[in-house]
């Protein structure tokens, strides 16, 4: 993997192409996600193009005695490598910006997972509830 750099209006299409989605809902969400000045989307690139891509979104709130904290989600890869490429990213950029806390939203059902995250010093510790609207 060559860089990781914010995304452009222009990686709609390969954003699809790794989120298996319908290009409109994602160009609207990608559009308003470059403009929103708490969120960072960016993508991870090398000679063939857009292999991955992660958000991180800065939150503040009254919660954790009032701490800055980051949540790093939406990862998705298409290469070797480039997980754990985007997950570095997101440590750093998350304490670039002030956080003492990151939470890394994945799938409960995704215990493959578990192991190669803890790799990065995440701990399965929260469990919470979402419902549909």
């Amino acid at each position: 993997m060559d860089v990781i750099r914010r995304a452009r209006a222009t990686d709609i299409e390969a954003l699809v192409r790794l989120f298996g989605a319908p290009g409109e809902p994602l160009a609207a969400a990608l559009n308003e996600l470059m403009n929103t000045p708490h969120v960072t989307l960016v993508v991870a690139e090398d000679d063939n193009g857009v292999a991955g891509t992660a958000q991180l979104t800065v939150l503040r709130g009254l919660a954790w005695e009032g701490a800055t904290r980051g949540l790093l989600e939406g990862i998705r890869a298409a290469r070797r490598g480039v997980t754990s490429a985007l997950l570095t990213w997101g440590i750093d950029e998350a304490r670039r910006r002030g956080c003492t806390r990151l939470h890394l939203d994945s799938g409960f059902t995704r215990g493959d997972l578990r192991d190669f995250y803890a790799r990065f010093g995440f701990e399965h510790s929260y469990q919470g509830f979402t419902r549909a609207l």
